[in-house]
């Protein structure tokens, strides 16, 4: 579950509705995305940054259980995602 970004949503009182018009998805599947059923991409990352007004890393938690990924290819996505934000970090 992405708590952070759960907390800052609510803060901001932006509903799943507003997000998931935002990224042009169904509130169902960004509901699934917010309980990390479904990932959340770098692209989407960058979009709910932008729509709640805050930087990638207050929102991005590392929730997943590499042990449980499905296969190699998401494992080496998810490790381009935190590159990519550690990389704006230094920028």
């Amino acid at each position: 579950m992405n708590k952070k970004l759960i907390t800052v949503r609510k803060a901001r009182k932006i509903t799943q509705t507003d997000i998931s018009t935002y990224l042009k998805i169904s509130q169902t599947q960004y509901q699934k995305r917010e309980k990390g059923k479904i990932k959340i991409t770098h692209l989407e990352w960058q979009k709910i940054s932008k729509l709640l007004d805050v930087e990638v890393d207050e929102i991005f938690e590392d929730h997943i259980d590499i042990t449980n990924a499905i296969n190699l290819e998401e494992e080496l996505q998810i490790l381009k995602e935190k590159i990519k934000i550690l990389e704006k970090r230094l920028a």
